[in-house]
């Protein structure tokens, strides 16, 4: 006779540990900003301008010695288009002024 699977399985994730594993949150903070990046950069219309903006949030070491503004005109966009780029994305991460951003006091 076939047997159903058990319905006591329990994946990993659900398991009830009172151990915290900083390493495993760690791991799934980036994921979560990763698969933020790729949808961002994929819904995006100009899709090099929301690379950029990804980068410049994100405080990337590609983006050092390049300011805003000159980068929008490699991008043949305005700073202002580029920094709007920029705080969509931090919106939708839940944070605010990476390395790049301006801020307000």
């Amino acid at each position: 006779m076939n047997q159903e699977p058990s319905v006591d399985f329990v994946y990993p994730d659900d398991e009830l540990n009172e151990e915290e594993n900083l390493y495993r949150e760690a791991s799934r903070r980036f994921l979560r900003v990763m698969n933020i990046q790729a949808d961002y950069v994929a819904r995006a219309e100009n899709k090099n301008a929301a690379i950029w903006s990804t980068a410049y949030a994100l405080g990337l070491a590609i983006c050092e010695g390049v300011s805003i503004t000159d980068r929008a005109s490699e991008l043949g966009i305005s700073p202002q288009a580029l920094s709007k780029y920029i705080k969509e994305f931090e919106q939708r991460l839940g944070f605010s002024a990476g390395g790049y951003g301006y801020k307000q006091n």
